[in-house]
């Protein structure tokens, strides 16, 4: 009863972003009207009872499961999207079909699915956590195994909305990959399914994401095979992404242009002599070294400042063998530690994307000295192009040692998707003002 009562008010709040998001858009037409579009040729009501829009988005999304099952906040974004996206096709063939399309304005539909698109995720992030809090949202599972992923990564995320509970009162079941007994797993199964349980297995491989494989049922032998591809190495796929990278590059290109400028004057001003720009070797797609540009941010006679603040803190030197960075680098300028902080000293590199070296997002570009390191996941990393942004820069940054930035990397490159680049795109941004993990 208590998650009927949540879904019935997650569809009444669903309804009413779709219900404000046709209000705002009519009225920024409105705000535009003098400038840009012509004003609407009908009132605010005309829109408002649009009942084929609230039908549409509402079937659709329902269809996509978003009311039927539950999904991480990220997962039910893409379908979030995803339905709208065909909503929004639906309605324009209903209304071409029904001779209607002239009597409304593309430009308010248009605007207010984008608005949906903006809202309803953080609607539904909102109100989740709301009927959670309430008892409402809440799930009782059951675990068989001794995984702690449950406890961090399912019981504390409150958008699934999933809690510990016991064998009589728990309406899901959850199989661990530790847990291997498999002659018990069919009878426990079975008695899962009379009891309508919700049965959830977590896969004993977790460096790859099942989400977007297929399954192919072999009915005579009444099994399944999950199908896994490697999106990224996919020719057709590298040419979109080059193509997305490109795009965004030149979309960015005259803001980061004033900004570098910026950078440049604050750099002359605090040392006047000395290059703006810091140049490397680092490694790039199938190991072709590339020169990788950023500001400079650190002071002239760097070495000797190093060597001889390593002379007096030699606990410096077991940090850098696990972090590959220093705790307080006495290297770095006053304008440098505030580059560092933003991320703002890597800029330049979109110079190297200009050139066909680097992407948006991707691996972290590694200097040819770690490759040794790296180990057995070089090959994955370099199989693709270096990214100014990645995994790793969004789960931790520099908190992370540098082996977890590597499993990070070598995650990214199984597991790509142009969803997952526009997520670490929107996350980077939050890590960035934030500050999170800087150094």
């Amino acid at each position: 009863m208590k998650e009927l009562i949540a879904k019935s008010l997650l569809i009444v709040f669903d309804a009413l972003m779709i219900f404000i998001a046709l209000i705002a858009a009519y009225y920024l037409r409105l705000l535009l009207a003098d400038h840009f579009v012509r004003l609407p040729s009908h009132n605010l009501q005309h829109y408002l009872h649009i009942t084929s829009i609230y039908s549409v988005i509402l079937l659709v999304m329902m269809y996509e499961g978003i009311y039927t099952k539950r999904f991480d906040f990220w997962q039910e974004h893409k379908r979030i999207t995803a339905s709208l996206a065909i909503s929004l096709i639906v309605i324009f063939a209903f209304l071409a079909l029904q001779k209607e399309t002239e009597s409304y304005s593309r430009f308010i539909i248009i605007t207010s699915f984008v608005i949906m698109l903006i809202i309803i995720p953080i609607e539904k992030r909102l109100v989740k956590y709301w009927l959670y809090h309430l008892g409402l949202w809440n799930r009782k599972a059951l675990v068989l195994g001794q995984d702690p992923f449950f406890i961090e990564h399912v019981f504390g995320n409150p958008y699934l909305g999933y809690v510990q509970g016991d064998d009589q009162t728990s309406k899901t079941l959850f199989i661990a990959s530790d847990y291997r007994h498999v002659q018990e797993i069919e009878k426990i199964l079975d008695n899962s399914v009379k009891r309508n349980q919700e049965v959830i297995f977590i896969p004993l491989i977790k460096s790859y994401d099942f989400s977007d494989s297929f399954i192919i049922h072999i009915f005579n032998a009444r099994t399944n095979l999950v199908v896994l591809q490697n999106k990224l190495l996919n020719p057709f796929n590298q040419l979109l992404k080059g193509i997305s990278d490109y795009l965004l590059t030149l979309l960015l290109l005259p803001f980061i242009v004033i900004v570098m400028i910026c950078i440049f004057i604050l750099i002359k001003r605090e040392e006047p002599k000395g290059s703006v720009f810091f140049k490397q070797n680092r490694m790039g797609r199938d190991a072709k070294p590339f020169i990788c540009y950023k500001f400079r941010t650190m002071r002239e006679n760097s070495e000797g400042i190093l060597r001889e603040y390593l002379a007096n803190n030699p606990y410096e030197l077991d940090h850098y063998a696990l972090f590959h960075k220093y705790t307080c680098d006495p290297r770095i300028t006053k304008i440098g530690t505030f580059l560092r902080k933003t991320s703002l000293d890597e800029l330049p590199q979109i110079f190297n994307i200009l050139k066909g070296e680097m992407s948006l997002i991707g691996p972290r570009p590694y200097m040819p000295q770690e490759s040794e390191k790296i180990g057995d996941k070089l090959s994955m990393i370099l199989a693709v192009k270096p990214g100014i942004t990645g995994l790793w820069q969004v789960s931790g940054r520099s908190e992370l040692d540098f082996m977890s930035r590597v499993t990070l990397d070598a995650w990214y490159v199984r597991n790509w998707s142009l969803w997952t680049d526009f997520v670490i795109l929107v996350k980077t941004v939050k890590v960035v003002l934030k500050r999170e993990g800087a150094l």
